[in-house]
Order: C-alpha cells, then structure tokens, then sequence
C-alpha cells in the first residue's frame, strides 16, 4: 500500500487537499473508493477512513480521501459552506478522479459517512456503487437540533463541540438547503446502494436511513450494526468487512 498527499482546485479556486491510497498490487485500471466526510470534519474521519482505504487497498482498490473547502488541510472559511458549495467540492474531487489515467472511471464507488451522505445524495452522481452511513435525509431539521440553542437563521449559528473547535456557520448556509430535494435525489440514483447505521446512534436518529431505503431505487441493502453509535464504534471493523464485501461484489466485478 502506498500512500500520498494530492492537491486539486475547486471551482472557487481554493485547494482541496486529499489523500491517495494505492493497493501494492499492479493493474493497468484500478476500481476506485472516493471517501467523503461529515460536517465540519477531516478526512481522516477519526481514523475510520484511514482504516478503510486499507482493508479496501487489500482487495485491489484506489481511494481517495479529501477534506472539504474550510476543512482540515484545505483551503476556504467552514463559515461560508452551503450544501451548494460541498456538493461542488465533490464534484471537483470526482472530476478529478475519472481523469486518472490508471484508474477505471466505469467502476467508481463512494463511502459517505454522516453528512457526507446529504452532500453525496445532493449530488446523485452517476457511479458504479454507493455506501451511505449515519444517514442525513432531513439534514436541515437534524443540524437545527444538533445546534440546539446555539442555531441562528437570522446570524452566526454556532456549535459547541467538546473534542474539536466550535463551528460557526451564516444564515445562508440554512437557506440554501430550500434548493435541493433530497428525496428526490435519492430516487435519481441508480446504482447498487447500501446502507449501514448504527443502532446507538445519538446523533442522527436511525429513521433517516429506513427513511432513504423506503424510497431507494433497487438494489439497495440495510445493514443495522447493533450496539454501534454514529462513528459505528465499536463496530467498525465489522463495517470494514461488510463495505469491502459489498465492493466485492458491486463494484470490482
């Protein structure tokens, strides 16, 4: 396994900074992993992605992970973010994917954790094989209760968190979620679909999964990892089996 550092542009010109992860084993086109964080998060997503891009470069596949505009190592202010404005990050990190000359952009998968999924549907990207985990549907009423006291729609919305620096986000932020139907993204994507929640989860309430499974396209698969909180600790590593299952299967055919 290999690893390095990669740097791209996105359309407002900052710089996305992501990790390349490449199996030892030589192919002329590889399949491909893109991983895609949370709100206000890095690409590490605490070590799970770090983890992951293993397991999935022991079974032959590329991922990549970048930390969105105003997050972790990259360029931007978190406080100007919109669901707009990661959508297009994502946009830009799969463009840039698919122009790899090594890389098959035919058998193109992504893992989406936490509000990584709500930025992933709002995308409905045409891909070979789609994870959601910790899914947000009604992303707006989640983060609204998320803030509790701290939401503002008229100013700063801002969010105490005990293990990372407070968030702080503007009124448009809130607004711009008025322009992407997410149900109706959902049931613009096409390929094979899994999802995974934890039932522990205390962040994000487990009907926001049954709720995309309800109105998914086929084929799609729930997995409910019992005793698992949003991280799905301490079930990650059977996660990580269950994901590189699912691969097997959907996308490195």
């Amino acid at each position: 396994m290999k690893e390095q550092k990669i740097k791209i542009k996105n359309t407002a010109g900052e710089a996305l900074i992501g990790v390349e992860v490449m199996p030892d084993e030589k192919k002329d086109k590889y399949p491909v992993v893109v991983l895609v964080h949370g709100f206000a998060y890095q690409k590490e997503e605490d070590g799970m992605f770090v983890d992951l891009a293993k397991h999935l470069s022991e079974i032959g596949i590329v991922s990549y992970r970048f930390d969105f505009s105003g997050c972790g190592e990259s360029e931007g202010d978190y406080m100007n973010t919109t669901l707009t404005k990661l959508r297009d990050d994502l946009k830009s990190i799969l463009d840039f994917v698919k122009s790899r000359p090594y890389l098959d952009p035919d058998r193109l998968g992504i893992v989406a954790q936490s509000f990584g999924t709500t930025t992933t549907i709002s995308l409905a990207p045409n891909i070979k094989s789609l994870v959601l985990m910790g899914s947000l549907l009604h992303a707006k009423e989640i983060l609204i209760n998320l803030f509790g006291k701290g939401y503002n729609p008229n100013g700063i919305s801002t969010r105490e968190r005990p293990d990372a620096e407070t968030v702080k986000i503007r009124p448009e932020f809130w607004r711009n979620f008025d322009s992407h139907d997410l149900p109706a993204l959902v049931k613009q994507i096409k390929c094979p679909l899994l999802l995974i929640h934890g039932s522990k989860d205390d962040h994000v309430p487990l009907s926001e999964t049954e709720a995309i499974y309800t109105i998914a396209s086929n084929p799609k698969e729930k997995v409910i990892l019992d005793g698992a909180d949003h991280g799905l600790e301490p079930k990650r590593d059977e996660m990580y089996k269950i994901v590189t299952d699912w691969f097997k299967k959907t996308l490195i055919i």
